[in-house]
């Protein structure tokens, strides 16, 4: 970054000085009558203007110089100062020592960041291995048991176990997007291929409860990264389909300039009006009895949307309704 001349201090001194002497000529012509006087005190403005015009242009300098500071302050770059005395030195000094704290911390819990995500790597490989090993285990007592009760008993136990590798699994990618140790790929993608791929994935559940998806689009692509908005709308269709039968679900596409909405909607019941604050809370599970997950899904996607730059909301409208609005033009990193 450029460097930025100081005002000279002789400059300050001098404005004063012909203020007070352009004072001292107007006194003086006043009881003398004098017009060496007024000779004077014109010459004291016309010096007066010319200086000050150029000590606010070298403060405006300095003021640009400050805001290109604080942007390369935001934008993590390196920056000098502005030396002399004044306040405006003072500011650009305390700035530069609250950048070098700030890179310091930045570089600090970077390094956290990364500790962290290879002790939650390291935690869910520990725990992956026995919930493996205890799942094949009760597969096999499951094709050779022929006892109906032991075999139901085991049933019940093998789902605890499923749902506790989900749990897992949940905690883990929650775990990483906290620490923000997952580097995003955007690329523009074909609304209608992220669908279809959430379709297949959900394909057995959705034959289970007699469920469809209907997609209303025109062709529209969404800048993302594939992998995890395929996630971030496979837990919500998921918490849709979970919680009805014999029924569809209308997904409808709207682009604009800025952004990408994607509306979601079901034709049951809609949300408890109680649990919309709270949808997208972890571990909340809703006041319906009915509900059997661990409140992890919605809160995921919530997430992941949210490290696409987007927004999620939900309330009822023929139904429950979730709102999704992804911008098309990547944001400036959150600060």
């Amino acid at each position: 970054m450029d460097t930025v001349e100081k005002v000279h201090p002789y400059l300050t001194k001098c404005l004063w000085l012909t203020y007070m002497l352009c004072f001292i000529s107007l006194i003086l012509f006043f009881y003398t009558n004098t017009y060496v006087y007024m000779s004077v005190c014109a010459l004291c403005l016309v010096i007066m203007g010319m200086i000050y015009v150029i000590v606010e242009k070298k403060r405006k300098q300095q003021l640009e110089f400050l805001i290109q500071n604080a942007d390369a302050i935001i934008d993590q770059k390196p920056f000098s100062i502005i030396d002399g005395e004044g306040e405006i030195s003072l500011l650009s000094h305390k700035l530069y020592i609250l950048n070098k704290r700030y890179y310091s911390l930045l570089e600090k819990m970077k390094q956290e960041q990364l500790e962290l995500k290879d002790y939650i790597e390291n935690i869910s490989h520990q725990l992956k291995t026995p919930i493996t090993s205890i799942r094949l285990n009760e597969e096999i007592l499951l094709e050779t048991m022929e006892s109906s009760k032991q075999k139901e008993k085991i049933k019940q136990i093998y789902h605890q176990t499923l749902k506790m590798n989900q749990l897992v699994e949940e905690l883990l990618t929650l775990a990483l997007l906290d620490s923000q140790s997952i580097e995003l790929k955007y690329e523009h993608y074909s609304i209608e291929s992220l669908i279809e791929d959430v379709e297949e994935d959900l394909h057995y559940l959705l034959q289970q409860k007699r469920m469809s998806i209907q997609l209303h689009h025109h062709q529209e692509t969404l800048l993302c990264d594939k992998k995890w908005m395929e996630e971030a709308l496979k837990n919500i269709i998921k918490n849709y389909v979970e919680k009805n039968q014999d029924n569809f679900i209308d997904i409808f596409i709207e682009n604009s300039e800025s952004l990408t909405r994607i509306s979601i909607q079901d034709h049951g019941d809609g949300f408890l009006e109680a649990d919309i604050p709270h949808l997208f809370e972890r571990f909340y599970r809703g006041q319906s009895r009915d509900y059997h997950g661990v409140g992890i899904g919605l809160a995921l996607s919530k997430e992941i949307i949210e490290q696409h730059h987007g927004m999620i909301t939900a309330k009822n409208q023929g139904g429950a309704y979730i709102e999704i609005t992804i911008p098309q033009l990547l944001a400036k990193k959150k600060i």
